[in-house]
Order: C-alpha cells, then sequence, then structure tokens
C-alpha cells in the first residue's frame, strides 16, 4: 500500500520520466531520467518498506566511501608507491611523470566506475517482440540497471567518461618503451618505433570515440524498453577494436625489442640463460609481454570469429563470448614490466656502481654525480661511439682503450676488456641515466 510520502515521490519526480515521444527526447532528458514508465516506479515502491529506504542510503554512501578509496585498491598502486620511494619521490624525472600520470587518470577511471553504482534501478518496460518487432505480449517491469547500459546516466558516467580515463591512462603508460627505446637509439631505425607507438594510441583512440557513438538517447527503444539488439551489435564491434588493440600491442612490442636488440645487444653469443637475461637486459622484459599477447591472441581471433559466424548463419547475438578477465591480464603485464624493469633498472645501478668506478678510474674517467663522464689533464680526445654490433663502447685517447663486449685475444696493460654480463650493466646504468 503506497503511503503518502510514496504518492509524494511519485509526483516530484513524475517530471524525470520518459513516457511519450521518447524518440524526440533530448539528451540531457536521457541522463537526468529515471525510467520510462512511472508506473514501474510505482509498483517498485508499493513493493518495498522504511527499512529498505534505509538500506538505499546506507548503499549511497557505502559507494561514495569505496570511490574515495578507489586510487588505494587500484591494481597498481602499491607498485607505484614502490618506484616513488625508489627514485625518492623527485617528480622531474621523464619515468616518474608517465607513472603519475598513469596512476592518476586510470585511477579517476576506477572512481567513475565506482559512483556509477550510485544508479541501481532505471524503471522501464520489459516487452516480448517477434520476428516483425510486434509486442506479442503485455509489458512488464524492469527496475534494476544491472550493467551500465541499461541506466543512460550510468553509461555515459562508466563507459564513456571512465573508459576515456582509462584508456588516456594507458595510453601516456604505452610511451614508456618509446622514450626508453630513444634514449639509447640515436638513428633511424627509431621511426618504426614511433609509427607502432602512433598504431596502437590510436587503436586505444578508437575505442574512446566508439564509446561516445552509442548515445544514452538510444539505450531505449520507443517502446520504453531496453535495446538489447542495439547494445549487442555495439559489443560486436568493441570486440573487434580490443583485438585491434591487442594486435597493434603486440606489434609494438616487438618492434621495441627488434631495434633494441639490433642497435644495442647483441646477445645471442651470450650463454647466460633467459632468466639473467631478463633481469639484466631491458628487451627480453619487454618480449615477455609480446610473447603473452601472441599466446592468446589465437584465442581471441577465433571467439570474434565464432561469435560472427553464430550472428550471420544463426542470428544468435546475445551469445555470451566474454574474455574479459583474460583480456585485462594481458593488456596489464606491459604495465607490470614498466615497473619491473624499473626496479632492475634501479638495482643495477646500484649492484655496479663499483664496478663502473674501477673501471673508469682505470683509463683516468670518473663518473660525476649526474651520472655523466669527466676525464683528468691525460684524456684529451675521448669519445664514446656505440657500435650496432655491440662489441661495443670504445671510450679511447692515444694510450688507454677500453673495450665493451667479448673478449678478445688481444691483452696488455693498456687495454681493459669487459664481458657480457658487464655489457648489460653497464647498460642499464647508461640508460637509467639517460631516461631518468
Amino acid at each position: 500500500m503506497l503511503t503518502s510520502e510514496d504518492l509524494d515521490k511519485i509526483n516530484r519526480y513524475r517530471k524525470y520520466f520518459i513516457e511519450n515521444n521518447r524518440t524526440q527526447a533530448s539528451y540531457w532528458d536521457w541522463i537526468t531520467s529515471m525510467g520510462t514508465n512511472i508506473t514501474c516506479y510505482e509498483q517498485y515502491l508499493n513493493i518495498t518498506n522504511h527499512e529498505d529506504d534505509l538500506n538505499d542510503t546506507i548503499e549511497r554512501i557505502r559507494v561514495i566511501i569505496y570511490s574515495i578509496h578507489e586510487p588505494i585498491k587500484f591494481l597498481f598502486f602499491y607498485w607505484t608507491l614502490l618506484i616513488f620511494i625508489l627514485h625518492k619521490f623527485n617528480f622531474k624525472k621523464p619515468v616518474m611523470k608517465i607513472i603519475l600520470a598513469h596512476f592518476i587518470i586510470r585511477s579517476l577511471g576506477d572512481v567513475a566506475d565506482k559512483l556509477g553504482d550510485l544508479f541501481p534501478r532505471y524503471y522501464s518496460n520489459d516487452c516480448t517482440y517477434d520476428k516483425n518487432h510486434n509486442i506479442i505480449e503485455e509489458c512488464k517491469c524492469s527496475y534494476y540497471s544491472n550493467t551500465p547500459e541499461r541506466h543512460p546516466a550510468r553509461w555515459v558516467l562508466t563507459r564513456q567518461i571512465g573508459v576515456a580515463f582509462w584508456f588516456i591512462g594507458e595510453i601516456v603508460a604505452d610511451w614508456y618503451p618509446l622514450l626508453r627505446t630513444k634514449a639509447v637509439v640515436k638513428n633511424k631505425s627509431i621511426r618504426v618505433v614511433y609509427a607502432t607507438c602512433a598504431i596502437f594510441n590510436l587503436s586505444k583512440i578508437a575505442i574512446i570515440i566508439y564509446h561516445f557513438t552509442l548515445w544514452p538517447t538510444k539505450l531505449y527503444n520507443k517502446d520504453g524498453v531496453y535495446d538489447h539488439d542495439k547494445v549487442d551489435m555495439f559489443y560486436f564491434v568493441y570486440w573487434v577494436i580490443h583485438l585491434m588493440i591487442i594486435y597493434s600491442s603486440m606489434i609494438y612490442d616487438f618492434t621495441v625489442y627488434r631495434v633494441l636488440k639490433k642497435n644495442v645487444f647483441k646477445t645471442a653469443q651470450s650463454n647466460e640463460g633467459f632468466l639473467k637475461k631478463f633481469k639484466t637486459i631491458s628487451e627480453y622484459r619487454i618480449l615477455i609481454s609480446a610473447i603473452v599477447s601472441a599466446v592468446f591472441l589465437p584465442i581471441f581471433s577465433i571467439v570474434i570469429l565464432v561469435k560472427f559466424f553464430f550472428y550471420i548463419y544463426k542470428h544468435y547475438h546475445r551469445l555470451d563470448f566474454t574474455f574479459d578477465e583474460i583480456r585485462q591480464s594481458i593488456v596489464n603485464i606491459q604495465y607490470y614490466m614498466i615497473f619491473i624493469d624499473q626496479i632492475f633498472l634501479i638495482f643495477s645501478k646500484e649492484e655496479n656502481s663499483p664496478l663502473e668506478t674501477s673501471l673508469f678510474s682505470k683509463i683516468g674517467l670518473s663518473p660525476n654525480m649526474n651520472g655523466s663522464v669527466n676525464g683528468n689533464s691525460k684524456l684529451n680526445d675521448n669519445e664514446m661511439i656505440y657500435q650496432h654490433d655491440m662489441k661495443l663502447t670504445n671510450l679511447s685517447n692515444s694510450s688507454n682503450n677500453i673495450f665493451i663486449g667479448l673478449p678478445s685475444p688481444i691483452n696488455n696493460e693498456n687495454n681493459i676488456f669487459v664481458n657480457h654480463r658487464d655489457l648489460s650493466s653497464i647498460y642499464a646504468k647508461i640508460l637509467y641515466i639517460t631516461f631518468s
């Protein structure tokens, strides 16, 4: 039985229901609406009591508190905090700017997604249609917006604004391999890394824009019924774009790997195992995310093809082929590698500082506080040459030479040879200084 308070709510909220001329309702009308049938709202009030209202109030407060907590709950929060500590909160470093922006922007996406829980109900019609789209039985009421697509305001907040924050944050972090490669590769081969990074970024911009093509005015049809068909078709294209993102991610990672391998390392002749290389050489850390993408790409490709097969030949468009947890795992591996790479670079620098000091002192050089190399009065023509065969760095003057690469049969008191393991360490130092 409706109380006087319930009747007052109905009269007060009637203007927020779109019951007539639904196809003519404005964007603002839809995102501020509570439903498409006020009778459904009346029915809902009739089956609830004061305790339910109190629970709703508690839930709203809980959602707001949880949304404030979302940045701490963020998947990479503790990784981010660890890197901040290791870098002593020096936000002037490019890597710190990237990690900070990645954290803030993606966290805002999580906050927007959580705030979507403030819209748990949307009061609409639920009708059954025949093949000619005619209603074949009396419509029922639907109260709950259990997915963002069922509430126009929730759709805008979580799947347009929230998704934009998520992918912009990812795009910022996607620049990390490019900037890291740029720090040590100075020739034209860096252009292909720029190109693949641009393609990768554009694929993510495409999915942001695509979410704005499904307006909140299109989520419900002229009868005030949730438009399953339109939303299902939206997600067909959505998964195709995600497939493109994964392909472009894999290509980007492999490109960075190849450019680094060609211009900085030639480690095939090393006898070190993969785990040792993973620890000391950045290119192998990049390779991991590319391999994971390559392994799961066939699965995603087959799923998309099967989904289209059933839609085209069987007209089934509501089959649930979602593998979103796997997709998120694949996507997040490359961001885990940013933090792992930074940790290994920092510790590599610390572990090999004694080696560098001893090495440079033997040839009359000393690394200064900012990581550059200063010569003493005996050295007039020092130069550092990066050769593609990575035998590698030649710091020379008239009497002293340092060759970083594989051991050579030449050995005298004026030559110092550094093996491949030391090369990896010194590269880590060069990269750390240049990029940080």
